[in-house]
Order: C-alpha cells, then structure tokens, then sequence
C-alpha cells in the first residue's frame, strides 16, 4: 500500500545515500581536510596517500636499478643509457610531486593524475628497452600494478585514466612493432588487450562498489563524531559480506552505546541538551514536510527554588529530587513525549503534534503530579513545585526550533515572575524580568485548586 510518509523516506533515504557518496568524494578529491579526513599530523587524506604510495614507487625504482646493476656485473651486458634517463626522470617526477605535497600537506587531482602519468611513462618507456616485442605483454601486467596504486584513490578517474592510458602505450607499441616487422602475431597481442580491458573494468566497478561502502562507513563516522546516531550500517546492501561488512556490523554494535554515552544524562535518564537538540530539530523538520505544516509543542519545566532544597538538603538530595522529578515527568507526558535536561535544574519536552490546549493539559498534568508528589529527602519526603513555560507552533519553517525553544524559556521566566507554581503559555507580546519592561499579553493556566477557572488571559504594564 502506498504510503506519502514510506514514499518520503524512501526518497530521504536515496537523497542521503548521494549527499554521503558526493560529500565523501569531493572531500578526498579537493577537500580532503573534512570530515576527520586528516591526519594527526595535519595532513590531508589524499597527501598521506601520496606520500606513502612514493615510498613504494621509490623502493621499486631501487630494487630495479639494484637488480640491472647486478645482471650488468654477472652478465657483462650494458645497460642502455636510456634505462638510466628514464629511471632518473620518473624518479625526478616523484620526489618533487611528493614534495609539494609534503609541503602543502594537501593533494588534489592533479598530484595524482602527474603521478599516474609518471607511472605509465615507465612502464611503456622501460619495457620496450628490456623486453622483446612478443613480450610486450608484461608491460599490461606492470599497469595492473599501476592501476591498484590508482583505487587508492576514492574514485574512478584515476583509475580510468590508468587503463586509458594502458591501452594507447600497448596499442602504439604493438602498432610499431608490427610496422618494423618484429610482431608477426598482432591478432594475439590483440586478445591479451582484450582480457587485459576485462580485468581491469571488472577491478574498477568492485573497487567502485567498495569506495562507495567505504564512504557509507565515513559518513556513519562523521556523524557520530556530531553525536548523530539516527542512522545504522545496512550491511543487507551487501552483495558479499568482507572486512567492511564486519566493520559497519561492529558499528551497529556499538551504536547503542555509543548513543547513551553521548546523548543521555547520567543522572536522570533523560536526553541531554545535545541529544534534545537533535530530537527537537527532526520532529520540526518532520512537521514542515507535512502537507500544510503540523503542530509541535514544548514545555520547560524548571524547580521552584532549587537551590533551597541543596542549601536544606545537601546536593546528594537535590540530584535525588531531580532524578524523581525527571521520572515524575516522564510518566505525565504523553507516549511519544520527549523529555529532556538542558539546565541544572530545567527539564524539556517536546510534544510533537500538540497544539497550545494539548500542551497546556500536559503541563497542567505535570504541574498537578508534581504538586502531589513526595520527594526523599535525608529529613523524610518532601513538596516541591515546577513552573511550566509552554510554547507551541504550527510549523512551516524548519528553521524554527530556536524560536521555540526562547520561547518556551520566556514563558518560564514568567512564570516564576508571576509568583512561580505555575502554567504559562507564551504569546506575542510577552516578555520576561530579563527584557525591557513592556506592556504584554500572557496567558496563565491557574492550577485547579487554587482559582478553580482554568484558563484566564492577564492584561499587565510594567
């Protein structure tokens, strides 16, 4: 059955997969400074690659030029002088790419596409030297080397510009073979092209599927390190369960901890200031997608004089009174109802869906349990009270949860000017002790038992 809410998700879902791949991408294409992409000596993703791909690069020059230099001794061959150019001049290459690298402690895409060019200038310039033309393969195997230093790299244009170039050097090598008339056989060489092409877009398009894994991993990363946990490892996506599947698993394992070690308080069990944060900017987002905007409600509840209970009572009681106030609150509000600790003493919550009369009965409720309730104290149970700031909208805008927040605080604030113990809603016009006296409008929701009218409007100037 079709569903708008499935069929948005679905295409959150898909917009998100494309915002991680294309974020990740360019980050270690041209910025790879993002999202925890750097070292911890500064150095960018795409640098540290660099660098440690030309050490390899370096020790492969060495170890030829260590293996011809022993073959000379033993077989008493020289080596063209050519050899020695084109050694000297990939090295050249490397050490100042590498050094301008290290420097800049930063690469972009032509760091790499230099360094592939290098690559292939060797391979095709060394091979014709040391190999007969009926062994012009090999140098189709070197650039398979080539090509696994090129998927270090997230993305596919280098890699792509290693075949591509693979297959011109190849093709101009045979080509002059065969017009001097040293290669009889062109339809073989043609052949290993062929299988050659294979093997190579076949090892593109699986290190395609793993860099975009990879980059779901990193995104997963960076999120958590912004304390969002709202999204798991689907590791059903996998066509083939590998050292990525099990590091996505072990992060859904930890996901779970992760998220009340980093959004919860310790004391109350509630969410943290963080953690609410997070909640109350979804559920504003959630309710400017709906068609014509959705009501979303909050209240603040903070303890009337507070700080007599830990002066009385010592802070051991006053983390007691808080921790039963929390639950106190929990249990009142509604099932769905996100209660959160913000403040030392100041308790949220998010009421999605609920206009101001639903929030008021909510708060209103709250206030009541309160009221009635005993808290353990070191001298036996005893009254506290809560003054409640409620603020509610009909959002259109998801930029508004700032504003909902002030404005639930200023509600708060009036409450406890007008004598604390009870129920404020906000209206335009309010203003608390902290602004600039004004005349204002304020809506108070008396508690039952002591004006038994509920509802009252209050016109007052300062």
């Amino acid at each position: 059955m079709y569903s708008p809410e499935s069929a948005s998700h679905k295409l959150e879902s898909a917009a998100a997969r494309r915002s991680s791949w294309r974020t990740a991408y360019a980050a270690l294409l041209g910025d790879s400074d993002e999202r925890g992409l750097v070292s911890h000596t500064g150095t960018s993703a795409n640098a540290s690659t660099i660098l440690s791909q030309n050490r390899l690069r370096i020790a492969f020059v060495v170890v030829g030029a260590a293996f011809l230099g022993t073959l000379r001794l033993a077989a008493a061959q020289d080596i063209p002088r050519a050899a020695w150019l084109v050694a000297a001049g990939y090295v050249a290459v490397v050490f100042f790419v590498g050094a301008a690298v290290r420097s800049a402690k930063r690469a972009g895409l032509a760091s790499f596409v230099a360094l592939v060019l290098a690559d292939l200038s060797l391979i095709y310039a060394a091979v014709p030297i040391f190999a007969a033309p009926s062994h012009f393969a090999a140098a189709l195997f070197l650039s398979l080397i080539a090509l696994q230093f090129a998927h270090a790299f997230l993305g596919v244009l280098p890699a792509l510009l290693v075949v591509g170039g693979s297959v011109l050097g190849y093709v101009a090598l045979v080509t002059d073979a065969v017009e001097r008339g040293t290669l009889r056989t062109p339809a073989t060489e043609l052949w290993i092209l062929v299988l050659y092409l294979a093997v190579a877009v076949y090892a593109i398009v699986r290190q395609a599927r793993f860099n975009r894994r990879l980059a779901t991993i990193v995104d997963l990363f960076a999120h958590a390190e912004r304390g969002d946990f709202e999204h798991a490892y689907d590791e059903r996506r996998d066509r083939s369960q590998d050292g990525l599947t099990l590091v996505g698993r072990a992060y859904n394992h930890l996901r779970g901890e992760l998220a009340a070690l980093v959004l919860t308080d310790p004391l109350t069990g509630c969410l943290n200031r963080r953690g609410f944060e997070q909640e109350l900017a979804r559920a504003v987002a959630r309710a400017a997608r709906e068609g014509g905007g959705a009501e979303v409600g909050l209240l603040a509840v903070d303890i009337d004089r507070f700080k007599r209970v830990n002066d009385t009572f010592g802070h051991l009681a006053g983390d007691t009174v808080l921790r039963e106030l929390a639950e106190v609150v929990m249990h009142s509000a509604r099932t769905g109802d996100i209660v959160g600790r913000v403040g030392g003493d100041e308790l949220v919550v998010l009421l999605p869906g609920a206009d101001l009369e639903a929030a008021g009965v909510v708060a209103e409720r709250i206030a009541d349990v309160v009221r009635a309730h005993h808290f353990i104290t070191r001298r036996g149970r005893e009254r506290v009270t809560v003054s409640v700031g409620i603020a509610a909208e009909h959002v259109r805008d998801p930029y508004v949860a700032h504003a909902l927040r002030a404005r639930a605080d200023e509600a708060l604030y009036v409450a406890k000017r007008l004598g604390r113990d009870r129920v404020v809603l906000w209206a335009p016009g309010i203003r608390s002790q902290a602004t600039p006296p004004q005349t204002f409008v304020a809506v108070e929701q008396d508690a039952p038992h002591r004006s038994g009218r509920g509802l009252r409007r209050l016109e007052r100037a300062d």
